[in-house]
C-alpha cells in the first residue's frame, strides 16, 4: 500500500489508539505524524527490509511512542498540583460541530468517541497497562500481537487484562447512559442547581460521589478530590456563592455525552464540567478549568 493511501487509511486508528493512550489531542496528533514520518525516512532507506504488515508496525510505532511519552511526563504529573485530567473532546450542542473550529482531527476522534469517564479511567491505570487494556478491549487485538507491541509475553498480556477487567468490575465506575437519558439527568441537574433547590441537588447525587477539578495550579480549583455527596453539595453550594450563581451555562457534547460550560463576569477563567452517572445519580463530577487545555475551544 502507498504511504499516502495508509495515512488515509489507518490515521483514524492511530489517532484514536494515541488519544486513549495520552488523554491529549494534540499529542496524539503530534506522535501519530512522527510514525508516519518514520515510517516514510525507513522506506527511503533501502538498508530497510518492507515492512510486510504496515497497519501492526504502525500501531507499534504508536504505541511505544505514547509509551515513551508517558514515562517522560511521569515527573511533570508528580509536581502537577491537583487532580490531572484529560483533554476532551468538545462539540456544540446545537451544531454537533466540534468546538475547535473544523479542526480535521476533531472529527475522526468524534467518530469514534470515548466517554470522557472511561478516559479518566485510562489515566490512572500504569502505561503498559492501559496499552494492554486499549488494544484488547477497544481493538479487539490478540494477545500475541499485543505482547509483540509492548514487549512482554502473551501470558504477561492476558494476566495483566484479566487483572483490569476484574479491577474495572470491582469499581464504582460511571456507566454509559443512552444519549436522551444522559441529556435528562444533566438538564435535571442543571435545573436544581440554578433554581437553589439543593435537597433536589443532594438527591441526584451518589452517596460515593467524587468530584475532580483541575487547574493545573493556574486558577483556583480544589487541589484534591472531594468525595461525598455532603462534601460535594457544599462545594457546589460554595462556587454558586463566589460566582453569584452559576453564571452563563452553555451546553455542549464532551467526549458524546452531554456536559456544560460555565462562564461568570466575576471569574476570569471559564469551567468545563462533566458529569459521569450510576444507576442515574452522579457518580463523579469533573470540572476543568486549567486553561492550557480549554484554549483551543472556541466557546467564548
Amino acid at each position: 500500500m502507498e504511504l499516502d493511501a495508509a495515512y488515509r487509511t489507518y490515521r483514524p486508528l492511530l489517532l484514536s489508539l494515541a488519544y486513549r493512550m495520552l488523554g491529549s489531542v494534540a499529542q496524539a496528533e503530534d506522535l501519530v505524524q512522527d510514525a508516519f514520518v518514520t515510517v516514510q525516512q525507513q522506506e527511503s532507506d533501502r538498508r530497510e527490509g518492507s515492512i510486510l504488515n504496515l497497519k501492526a508496525y504502525l500501531c507499534k510505532i504508536v504505541t511505544n511512542r505514547c509509551l515513551d511519552y508517558l514515562k517522560s511526563a511521569r515527573r511533570k504529573r508528580e509536581v502537577y498540583v491537583g487532580p490531572w485530567l484529560p483533554e476532551p473532546i468538545v462539540e456544540d450542542y446545537t451544531t454537533g460541530q466540534s468546538a475547535a473550529g473544523q479542526d480535521p482531527l476533531q472529527t475522526v476522534l468524534l467518530e469514534d468517541t470515548i466517554s470522557y469517564a472511561f478516559l479518566v479511567l485510562l489515566d490512572r491505570l500504569t502505561p503498559i497497562e492501559r496499552a494492554v487494556f486499549i488494544l484488547r478491549e477497544a481493538f479487539e487485538y490478540d494477545y500475541r500481537d499485543i505482547a509483540d507491541v509492548v514487549g512482554k509475553t502473551e501470558t504477561g498480556c492476558r494476566k495483566i487484562y484479566s487483572r483490569l477487567k476484574r479491577k474495572i468490575q470491582a469499581e464504582p465506575t460511571a456507566e454509559p447512559i443512552p444519549g436522551d437519558r444522559g441529556e435528562q439527568l444533566v438538564l435535571r441537574f442543571l435545573h436544581a442547581a440554578a433554581s437553589g433547590d439543593m435537597k433536589g441537588l443532594l438527591a441526584m447525587l451518589a452517596e460515593d460521589i467524587v468530584l475532580y477539578s483541575d487547574g493545573g495550579g493556574k486558577v483556583m480549583s480544589a487541589i484534591r478530590p472531594i468525595a461525598s455527596s455532603q462534601r460535594v453539595l457544599a462545594f457546589i453550594q460554595g462556587l454558586a456563592s463566589k460566582s453569584g450563581g452559576l453564571g452563563e451555562v452553555r451546553l455542549v457534547k464532551i467526549n458524546g455525552q452531554l456536559g456544560f460550560w460555565l462562564t461568570s463576569p466575576l471569574e476570569p477563567f471559564p469551567t468545563l464540567v462533566s458529569l459521569a452517572f450510576k444507576d442515574d445519580r452522579v457518580q463523579e463530577m469533573y470540572l476543568l478549568r486549567n486553561p492550557d487545555k480549554l484554549r483551543h475551544l472556541n466557546l467564548g
